[in-house]
């Protein structure tokens, strides 16, 4: 039995690639993961990696006018030691901070998967539910490692406790 079988044929790549189990020695390969929206305002904020409170509010700034400067819907930049893939959403912008060991494509590919995991499950990316938000992004990706690209998988926890809860 392959160990793909359960997973949706664009996701395979995905997982094929982060088979990997990270040792003591590897960096973060996520730095971060931001939402944002259109006028640079943080909704989400994500360290995978522990800076200084003065370092995170100036990344956070940073990345978001270098994002909010750039027309494109999607893109790859170098920035400072790290790799930075984003990509608009509406009125959001999905920003990572990656290693230059980090696949972009993947981490790209992961943050639309993240958008249609929220679209799934909240049924619109408008983000009011904080607190399942950040339970999605934590099945998701567990110490900057991608843990978990399954939608059904990702959503099972969340639809679990609103069983519990009615």
């Amino acid at each position: 039995m392959s160990v793909t079988q359960n997973f949706p044929s664009e996701c395979v790549w995905a997982f094929l690639s982060y088979q990997r189990k990270p040792d003591q020695n590897s960096a973060i390969m996520i730095k971060f993961i931001f939402l944002f929206n259109k006028i640079g305002k943080p909704r989400i904020v994500r360290f995978y990696d522990n800076p200084l409170e003065s370092q995170r509010i100036t990344v956070q700034k940073e990345v978001s006018n270098v994002c909010l400067a750039h027309s494109k819907q999607e893109g790859i930049l170098d920035y400072k030691d790290y790799t930075l893939v984003y990509r608009h959403y509406g009125n959001l912008v999905f920003a990572a901070g990656i290693t230059e060991d980090e696949n972009e494509l993947a981490v790209l590919e992961l943050l639309h998967n993240l958008v249609e995991t929220l679209m799934k499950y909240l049924n619109k990316v408008i983000i009011l539910n904080m607190d399942k938000v950040h339970m999605i992004l934590d099945e998701m990706i567990i110490e900057g490692y991608i843990s978990e690209t399954n939608q059904s998988r990702i959503l099972a926890p969340l639809q679990l406790l609103d069983t519990v809860r009615k």
